[in-house]
């Protein structure tokens, strides 16, 4: 996978991640965010890639979400 680093700020970062750990306070749904450089092709495929290999489908309740940004593509999926 592409390294992002110069995507999000270290301050951008905090607040994604302060973000996501308050929406789960909320809900027992798991969430995570995937940012790549480019999907390679198809973004919709790569997510659904990226959400098994994260063993998003084995969430304890089942129902992870994942918001995969491909970066250089202009393209996202939730």
């Amino acid at each position: 996978m592409s390294k992002i680093e110069n995507f999000l700020s270290a301050s951008e970062e905090e607040e994604i991640v302060e973000a996501i750990r308050k929406a789960e306070l909320n809900t027992s749904g798991e969430i995570r965010v995937h940012i790549e450089k480019t999907a390679n092709g198809d973004a919709t495929n790569r997510a659904l890639e990226v959400f098994h290999s994260l063993k998003m489908d084995n969430t304890k309740d089942l129902n992870g979400v994942l918001i995969y940004v491909a970066v250089e593509d202009k393209n996202f999926v939730i």
